[in-house]
């Protein structure tokens, strides 16, 4: 009986100092993550818009969190996207992938709680696993700080795009405001700047609470 007491003390021992460890490595990793430095001048939204739209083939890493009324998650992000074809994959703080979405032009496929979803599109399978109505296609492009035909934005005092306000068919009432650009690197050694904060709102309805999902990305590789 002693011998089993102390076998579970070490092992409550060794628990405990795992987790200490997990903690302060997540504090070290948060505290050397430094917000990128903006233009020093102002750009000319032509140009920057004109280089967004171009960039068709990219991957962000970072956290996303979401929040729909009095729910609310926060977790790892990987979202490579080419082209319209896309993986997005969201992992728990020990890299557990917990959401995996694969969208093709033949097809969507959802992988979340041991289960596999197919559709044609992507968003009737994140309404049916998360209730939120999202519209893919128009994020593809609001992730990158590029405003569709139709949206309204504002510009901040370096001529990027601060805010924009959707009304395009399907996704309005969605808000998405910008925050932290960086000069990424395109293959033909020029740059573009993309954003690293994002907070995307859609405002309550009749029949959908209020939804926000925030994105803070560590590191564009295009």
């Amino acid at each position: 009986m002693g011998v089993c007491i102390i076998v579970w003390m070490l092992f409550v021992l060794f628990v405990i100092r795992f987790i200490s460890l997990l903690l302060f490595l997540c504090f070290v990793l948060s505290a050397c993550t430094t917000a990128p430095k903006g233009p020093e001048n102002a750009v000319t939204l032509t140009a920057q818009l004109e280089k967004v739209a171009e960039v068709h083939q990219w991957q962000m890493r970072g956290k996303i969190a979401f929040r729909q009324g009095k729910e609310a998650a926060s977790l790892n992000l990987v979202w490579k996207n080419d082209s319209g074809d896309f993986d997005f994959r969201l992992t728990n703080f020990l890299g557990v992938s917990l959401v995996n979405l694969n969208v093709t032009q033949q097809q969507s496929v959802l992988e979340a709680d041991g289960e596999t979803y197919v559709d044609a599109l992507p968003e009737p399978l994140i309404y049916q696993i998360t209730g939120m109505v999202i519209p893919v296609e128009s994020l593809l492009s609001w992730v990158k700080g590029l405003p569709l035909d139709g949206d309204k934005f504002t510009l901040t005092e370096k001529g990027l795009v601060n805010t924009l306000e959707s009304y395009c068919q399907g996704c309005r009432n969605w808000q998405v405001a910008y925050g932290n650009y960086g000069s990424v690197e395109l293959d033909d050694g020029t740059s573009v700047w993309l954003p690293h904060s994002i907070t995307l709102t859609q405002n309550e309805t009749p029949d959908m609470p209020n939804t926000q999902l925030k994105i803070k990305i560590y590191q564009w590789t295009l």
